[in-house]
Protein backbone atom coordinates (compact mmCIF):
# COMPACT_ATOMS: atom_id res chain seq x y z
CA UNK A 1 0.00 0.00 0.00
CA UNK A 2 1.44 3.39 -0.82
CA UNK A 3 0.70 6.32 1.41
CA UNK A 4 -2.61 6.87 -0.21
CA UNK A 5 -4.38 5.17 2.40
CA UNK A 6 -8.00 6.62 2.03
CA UNK A 7 -8.12 5.87 -1.78
CA UNK A 8 -7.00 2.14 -1.24
CA UNK A 9 -9.63 1.45 1.62
CA UNK A 10 -11.85 2.79 -0.51
CA UNK A 11 -10.63 0.53 -3.30
CA UNK A 12 -11.39 -2.45 -1.30
CA UNK A 13 -14.61 -1.87 0.03
CA UNK A 14 -15.80 -1.06 -3.14
CA UNK A 15 -14.64 -4.27 -4.16
CA UNK A 16 -16.12 -5.92 -1.59
CA UNK A 17 -19.71 -4.20 -2.74
CA UNK A 18 -18.79 -5.93 -6.34
CA UNK A 19 -18.15 -9.61 -4.95
CA UNK A 20 -21.43 -9.03 -2.85
CA UNK A 21 -23.15 -7.44 -5.59
CA UNK A 22 -22.19 -10.11 -7.92
CA UNK A 23 -23.25 -13.62 -5.00
CA UNK A 24 -26.46 -15.01 -5.56
CA UNK A 25 -26.84 -16.01 -2.45
CA UNK A 26 -26.70 -12.72 -1.02
CA UNK A 27 -29.28 -10.82 -3.26
CA UNK A 28 -31.64 -10.77 -0.68
CA UNK A 29 -29.80 -8.75 0.96
CA UNK A 30 -29.98 -5.14 1.94
CA UNK A 31 -26.44 -3.62 1.53
CA UNK A 32 -24.72 -0.03 0.15
CA UNK A 33 -21.55 2.11 0.35
CA UNK A 34 -22.01 5.52 1.44
CA UNK A 35 -19.34 7.80 1.86
CA UNK A 36 -16.75 4.88 2.94
CA UNK A 37 -19.07 3.14 4.82
CA UNK A 38 -20.64 -0.46 3.98
CA UNK A 39 -23.63 -1.02 5.53
CA UNK A 40 -25.17 -4.83 5.10
CA UNK A 41 -28.18 -5.77 7.09
CA UNK A 42 -29.53 -9.29 7.14
CA UNK A 43 -33.24 -10.77 7.68
CA UNK A 44 -32.34 -11.64 11.04
CA UNK A 45 -31.70 -8.17 11.98
CA UNK A 46 -28.02 -7.60 12.58
CA UNK A 47 -25.91 -5.80 10.86
CA UNK A 48 -22.54 -5.62 9.03
CA UNK A 49 -20.68 -2.27 8.92
CA UNK A 50 -17.39 -1.82 7.13
CA UNK A 51 -15.66 1.79 6.99
CA UNK A 52 -12.45 3.10 7.10
CA UNK A 53 -10.95 4.81 10.06
CA UNK A 54 -8.20 7.19 8.93
CA UNK A 55 -6.51 8.26 11.75
CA UNK A 56 -5.74 4.72 12.60
CA UNK A 57 -5.35 3.74 8.46
CA UNK A 58 -7.59 0.40 9.97
CA UNK A 59 -10.54 -0.90 8.28
CA UNK A 60 -13.07 -0.99 10.93
CA UNK A 61 -16.28 -3.98 10.98
CA UNK A 62 -19.13 -4.31 13.31
CA UNK A 63 -21.02 -6.81 12.89
CA UNK A 64 -22.56 -9.90 15.11
CA UNK A 65 -19.51 -11.66 15.80
CA UNK A 66 -18.36 -8.21 17.42
CA UNK A 67 -15.85 -5.74 16.66
CA UNK A 68 -12.19 -5.94 14.59
CA UNK A 69 -9.58 -3.82 13.23
CA UNK A 70 -8.20 -4.51 10.00
CA UNK A 71 -4.51 -2.97 9.44
CA UNK A 72 -3.19 -3.15 5.96
CA UNK A 73 -0.07 -5.67 5.58
CA UNK A 74 1.89 -5.60 2.48
CA UNK A 75 4.07 -8.50 2.70
CA UNK A 76 0.80 -10.52 2.14
CA UNK A 77 -1.17 -7.59 -0.07
CA UNK A 78 -3.91 -8.26 2.21
CA UNK A 79 -5.57 -6.36 5.13
CA UNK A 80 -5.39 -8.36 8.38
CA UNK A 81 -7.67 -7.93 11.73
CA UNK A 82 -4.93 -6.95 14.21
CA UNK A 83 -6.32 -8.89 17.37
CA UNK A 84 -6.28 -12.73 15.80
CA UNK A 85 -4.67 -12.65 12.28
CA UNK A 86 -7.37 -13.30 10.14
CA UNK A 87 -7.70 -11.69 6.50
CA UNK A 88 -10.61 -9.14 6.03
CA UNK A 89 -12.18 -11.54 2.20
CA UNK A 90 -11.83 -14.67 4.99
CA UNK A 91 -13.56 -13.12 8.16
CA UNK A 92 -16.22 -11.51 5.79
CA UNK A 93 -16.85 -14.54 4.24
CA UNK A 94 -17.36 -16.65 7.61
CA UNK A 95 -19.72 -14.19 9.00
CA UNK A 96 -21.71 -13.85 5.74
CA UNK A 97 -22.23 -17.42 5.53
CA UNK A 98 -22.92 -18.08 9.23
CA UNK A 99 -26.03 -15.58 9.06
CA UNK A 100 -27.18 -17.07 6.34
CA UNK A 101 -26.62 -20.73 6.64
CA UNK A 102 -25.12 -21.00 3.53
CA UNK A 103 -21.34 -21.08 1.90
CA UNK A 104 -20.46 -17.66 0.80
CA UNK A 105 -16.47 -16.75 -0.82
CA UNK A 106 -15.75 -13.34 -1.48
Amino acid sequence: MTDNFALHAGQTLDDILDRMSGHDTLSDLDFDLVDGVLTVEFDSGGTLILNRQEAARQIWLASPEGPAHFSYDAQRAAWIDARNGDELYATLSRILSTQLGASVVL
